[in-house]
């Protein structure tokens, strides 16, 4: 996989010192060129198998507009259980994930009600 933006992953970092290890788990594990994804089951297997923590899905057409990226679903990674987010699109063809954000649980809850039609 390729991982686009993941600098906000190493902002998130320096941020929230507190998710550190937990984000720094997750740029070890996707961002491996051999790593390739055929489907949502296995994204979230490989994740859960590494984490213990859990991976969600929103199809794009239950997405508004604004958070469309094309025909993209939305990921969202539990990190440290439920202390973290970080809210991908992939591309499992592109062999690409496209970072939208890192948020708190917070954030992430006041964010996806927002988003979903």
């Amino acid at each position: 996989m390729r991982i686009i933006t993941a600098k906000r992953i190493t902002e998130a970092m320096l941020t929230h010192s507190q998710w550190k290890i937990g984000l720094k788990l997750w740029l070890d594990t996707f961002n491996n060129k051999s790593i390739h994804f055929e489907s949502a089951l296995q994204i979230r297997n490989v994740w859960k198998n590494t984490s213990g923590w859990n991976v969600d899905r929103i199809p794009a057409n239950k997405l508004k507009p604004e958070s469309q990226k094309g025909p993209l679903d939305i990921y969202i990674f539990d990190v440290h259980k439920n202390q973290c987010r970080i809210v991908i699109w992939a591309s499992p063809k592109a062999h690409c994930f496209f970072i939208k954000a890192v948020y708190s649980h917070a954030e992430y809850d006041k964010w996806w009600k927002k988003q979903i039609k």
